[in-house]
């Protein structure tokens, strides 16, 4: 931020950033899912009629969604500690007590649909721009901030294919790459898109 016009608009940046994610990564289960409550639309997480997520379970598409957004917010936080904050949820609303094993968690997490969670995440990113109003830098207009970065994915030869891994390192000894070019609201600090590809993708 060395640029003469960064400093001035501070004060404007992520309007809704740090300080709700810090709220939202002291909060527990249930009290995230009633946050989340206005911000994801009810359908979005309603049992589909058939196929995965429809029989009634303890873990259902809504509770298992939620389940996945606060293992996010609480990085390196272990299945069974989300396990955990079910059972305290259970309790809590006085349904039938939760097994201690992840493995029923973790099967629902691999089954959540993936076009069911995009639509979870547009959500989510209109709800904050809803929140943070207009921006009041550059005329009211929308400003939009984007940033490159890299993860590494699990060692699967499908992924080896997809994502290869630098040249320079040495063949069996590295991971996979992903290439992400991300979209930030200025005004709020929502993700409003992100482009995967691999490190042959040029950034543009």
């Amino acid at each position: 931020m060395q640029t003469p016009f960064f400093p001035a608009w501070r004060a404007h940046l992520a309007a809704l950033g740090r300080r709700s994610a810090h709220n939202l990564r002291q909060s527990t289960l249930a009290q995230l899912s009633q946050r989340l409550a206005g911000v994801i639309p009810p359908h979005l997480l309603r049992a589909p009629p058939a196929g995965d997520h429809s029989r009634e379970r303890i873990y259902s598409l809504r509770l298992t969604c939620e389940c996945f957004i606060w293992q996010m917010l609480n990085p390196q936080t272990a299945c069974r500690e989300v396990v955990r904050q079910v059972q305290a949820l259970a309790r809590l609303e006085g349904c039938r007590a939760v097994a201690e094993g992840t493995s029923a968690y973790v099967q629902a997490r691999q089954r959540l649909p993936l076009q069911r969670l995009k639509q979870v995440f547009q959500a989510t990113a209109s709800a904050t721009e809803r929140r943070a109003g207009r921006s009041r830098v550059l005329q009211n207009r929308p400003v939009k901030v984007i940033d490159g970065s890299t993860v590494q994915l699990p060692d699967t030869a499908c992924n080896q294919r997809v994502y290869p891994q630098p040249s320079r390192q040495q063949s069996g000894c590295g991971f996979p790459v992903m290439k992400l070019a991300v979209l930030f609201s200025l005004a709020s600090g929502a993700l409003l898109e992100v482009v995967m590809g691999n490190l042959h993708c040029h950034d543009l």
